[in-house]
């Protein structure tokens, strides 16, 4: 791998995981316009990239709840982590054809249905966080382990159609992705456990920098999306990926 190949894929992983844009999509764009090549090794660095770059940035959110962790909140993540295990386990034994990316372009339609719902339905009624949100919102995650699917816009979606506000949704959204995050490293480390991999056999520098570069643009992504979501809308992401749609029924 190149070096280039590594900043470019560093950056469009931290930006496009955080941002409801779907971060697998993206990468299986990129992967057919030849830029970079499969890695194990390197999918799970960018993965411990983005997931310190959460750690980093919503530690406000976090901290206390490790302190406390007899909290309705922690609660709530671990049941929305419940329905979303359970989806993508029976999507990998059932259907693993599904996560290849041959429907890239459905799954970034979804996206842009969910983001176009999310801003244009509105309830009167306003609800806050509890068990029966969470579980909504992890079966919207579940949906996003299909390539193209954004995993913050469709637990974003889920919630704010049931009445939360969109800020609240969207730090529980990254608070979801934090066992997410690291669950998909852990999963993709095992095979190079028990495999023989050694450092000596990666492009040590694309390595170095793309993880840098997937932290770097991951902090950017959050404290953007966080800051830019009580007040802007939603549709332009929406448009975003209803063209990546188009654009991808025609690559692949």
């Amino acid at each position: 791998m190149k070096i280039w190949e590594g900043i470019i894929l560093g950056l469009v992983q931290g930006l496009t995981e955080f941002l409801p844009v779907s971060s697998s999509g993206h990468l299986f764009l990129l992967e057919k316009l030849g830029v970079g090549n499969e890695s194990l090794f390197f999918n799970v660095c960018m993965h411990l990239g983005t997931l310190l770059s959460v750690l980093i940035v919503m530690r406000k959110k976090w901290l206390p709840l490790v302190r406390k962790p007899l909290q309705k909140t922690n609660l709530c993540v671990l049941v929305s982590c419940l329905p979303t295990v359970g989806f993508a386990l029976l999507t990998k034994a059932l259907a693993p054809t599904l996560l290849e990316g041959q429907f890239l372009a459905l799954g970034f339609m979804i996206t842009a249905v969910f983001l176009f719902c999310a801003e244009k339905l509105h309830f009167d009624r306003k609800r806050t966080l509890s068990v029966k949100t969470s579980v909504l919102s992890g079966v919207f995650q579940g949906v996003a382990v299909l390539p193209g699917v954004s995993r913050s816009g469709a637990t974003i979606t889920a919630l704010t159609l049931v009445g939360v506000d969109k800020k609240e949704a969207a730090d529980f959204s990254f608070l979801m992705s934090i066992p997410v995050i690291l669950g998909s490293a852990i999963l993709e480390i095992l095979p190079l456990i028990s495999g023989d991999f050694t450092l000596a056999t990666a492009d040590v520098l694309p390595l170095i920098l793309g993880t840098v570069t997937a932290f770097l643009s991951g902090c950017f992504a959050i404290k953007f999306f966080l800051k830019m979501i009580s007040t802007k809308s939603l549709l332009p992401f929406s448009i975003y990926t209803f063209l990546l749609s188009v654009v991808s029924m025609f690559l692949l």
